[in-house]
């Protein structure tokens, strides 16, 4: 079970650097010089293909690599400054379809936009190729997806294939019991990260992406591991939260002492 810890936090690891998106119509053909990334995922990205010379804008929130501390930003996820956006005179911005005032603002500018979305292994891979085609750089994208194929396909040598409870949030943390509890589903990343590092997710259906659990509905799906994302869930330590989980004992997970938290901040970007 150490095994499959460890590989769970090296595949999250690896998905950091990528994310999903969709061309959209404004895409521009000429190759961008100063590309605005809206998001930790989609800078780290950029990155990755080796485009981070060409980034002239990210949000407060982009930390990874150290060198995206030291562009200029552009403000918070949600609270995006679309006045500085403009005074960088970007030639792309890449962002998510959840951007969708910021969206109707840069068309009306007519500043060529990359809209991205998070979704599974086989849109992150898409995600690579768009970005590395809308910026020139196809064959590092090719290179990176080569990498990331082969490392998510190498042979994990698990025999037995746990149920696991990937938690992304819960009602009143740290209080020492468990109340609701939110999960990755079957259509996430997260599933997909699980599926590769051996197990198999507790909930089995697609929808919800992220269903809500009651404490009946958590005994019932009988997780041999829980996972805790604590970036998602405020300041609580590990171990507090570790503990509340004692609240049910009867489920294989506690039982068994599998109930781990990763506290590092890569763990909520795909």
């Amino acid at each position: 079970m150490k095994n499959l810890h460890t590989s769970l936090i090296t595949v999250l690891l690896l998905i950091g650097i990528f994310l999903d998106c969709n061309k959209h119509e404004s895409v521009p053909v000429l190759i961008p010089s100063r590309i605005i990334s809206f998001a930790p995922s989609i800078t780290e990205t950029v990155f990755a293909l080796r485009l981070g010379n060409k980034l002239v804008g990210v949000t407060t929130y982009c930390n990874y690599p150290d060198d995206a501390k030291k562009i200029d930003k552009i403000g918070g996820y949600s609270e995006i400054n679309l006045e500085k956006v403009v005074s960088l005179k970007p030639d792309l911005v890449i962002l998510q379809s959840e951007h969708r005032k910021q969206i109707d603002f840069l068309e009306k500018m007519k500043i060529p936009v990359l809209i991205v979305k998070y979704s599974n292994f086989s849109s992150i891979c898409n995600s690579i190729t768009a970005i590395g085609k809308a910026c020139g750089a196809g064959a590092v994208a090719d290179s990176v997806l080569t990498t990331f194929s082969s490392r998510l396909n190498s042979s994990n040598g698990l025999d037995f294939k746990p149920k696991i409870l990937l938690c992304v949030g819960r009602d009143n943390p740290g209080n020492g019991t468990i109340k609701g509890v939110f999960a990755a589903g079957q259509a996430t990343f997260y599933s997909d990260i699980i599926n590769a590092a051996g197990g198999v997710n507790a909930y089995s259906d697609s929808l919800p992406q992220y269903p809500k659990f009651s404490v009946e509905g958590i005994i019932t799906l009988a997780p041999d591991i829980v996972i805790d994302i604590v970036s998602s869930m405020g300041s609580n330590a590990c171990s507090t939260l570790i503990n509340d989980w004692k609240s049910i004992k009867m489920i294989p997970a506690v039982k068994n002492n599998k109930v781990f938290c990763i506290s590092s901040d890569y763990a909520t970007v795909p």
